[in-house]
């Protein structure tokens, strides 16, 4: 199983990539929305049509460039069958953003690690 993050704190994202690969994911870690929307069409040319190149997209809301609701949006563009996870402080952040964006899975920061990774595990599950 396959990963995206996105996360500009470096001690997140670490955490994150840890966390995951100790459960055995594979990871592609990314530092802001630009740079994981760049990873991701170039994940996406490797794929079958009608297949995503993750099984899971977490995105960070507030992030340097371009946020994570930025980022969501073109990558449903791309894909629109692709899972997100979107974590943020903010609560309501996604109240206004669009149908398409209020299918994404959202986690308020701070979170217990155990349950964010029992959320990850379900949403694949329903895959």
């Amino acid at each position: 199983m396959k990963i995206l993050v996105a996360e500009d704190e470096p001690g997140l994202l670490q955490i994150y990539k840890v966390l995951f690969e100790s459960h055995g994911y594979e990871v592609i870690a990314t530092k802001d929305g630009q740079e994981c929307v760049e990873v991701y069409e170039a994940e996406l040319g490797k794929t079958t049509e009608n297949t995503t190149p993750f099984d899971m997209v977490v995105l960070d809301y507030r992030m340097p460039i371009k946020n994570g609701v930025e980022a969501a949006k073109e990558i449903l563009v791309l894909c629109p069958g692709q899972k997100l996870l979107m974590v943020t402080a903010y609560s309501g952040v996604l109240d206004s953003k669009g149908e398409k964006l209020k299918k994404m899975k959202v986690m308020s920061k701070p979170f217990d690690f155990d349950k964010f990774l029992a959320t990850i595990t379900d949403e694949l599950k329903n895959a």
